[in-house]
């Protein structure tokens, strides 16, 4: 399965000129954990996400501070802009990269979303939330696109299509299994699919 099957878009993008109030309140609003960051062409500059924004933005408790006789340390710099924070060596992934090789990437580089990129531009981003929301879609949903799939391919009814937790069973009414394979890749690429098998029907496999 392809990024560009699962991925959000459009891309909800930040300038490096944005404030980080203004990347906050977007955050904040479309609950997202990474905002990617663009030049005023829309190509990938960075990324922000909720840890780069919220990093010495609260001031600290007042028991914290000592005694009050004692000369004001200079508070650090302001950091106020989106550039300020962002954090520029950036993991991303193409439309048409596999799916299992990305969440493997994701998983080694320890990061919950990563911008999908066409050439220099971002086009969207793909999350550990779009992939379970993939994952739980009901077995009833996906039985149904599995039908409208293999009707593109074949003749309407020739599969008898059951569905479990995700797992898809074909039962062939036909008994061709010379194109098994190429209809269990067609159900494989179904989102929410986890793995799809052809069998024949039951009379013919006794």
């Amino acid at each position: 399965m392809r990024l560009d099957q699962v991925m959000s878009r459009p891309a909800v993008t930040v300038l490096p000129t944005d404030t980080i109030k203004g990347a906050a309140q977007i955050m904040a609003a479309g609950g997202f954990t990474l905002l990617p960051v663009v030049g005023p062409d829309g190509a990938l500059a960075g990324v922000v996400n909720e840890g780069d924004l919220v990093d010495h933005r609260f001031p600290r408790d007042a028991r914290e501070f000592g005694d009050p006789r004692e000369p004001e340390q200079p508070a650090p710099p302001a950091r106020s802009s989106v550039a300020d924070v962002m954090v520029t060596e950036v993991l991303y992934a193409t439309p048409d990269e596999d799916v299992p090789a990305l969440i493997d990437r994701m998983r080694r580089a320890r990061v919950r979303a990563v911008p999908v990129c066409d050439g220099n531009q971002v086009i969207g981003v793909v999350t550990y939330r779009d992939l379970v929301r993939i994952l739980a879609r009901s077995d009833e949903l996906i039985a149904a696109d599995v039908r409208r799939r293999l009707g593109l391919y074949t003749a309407t009814g020739r599969f008898e299509v059951r569905v479990s937790a995700g797992e898809v069973e074909l039962i062939d009414v036909m008994d061709r299994p010379a194109e098994w394979y190429t209809v269990r890749r067609l159900a494989e690429q179904v989102l929410g699919v986890l793995r799809a098998r052809v069998v024949r029907p039951i009379s013919q496999s006794q």
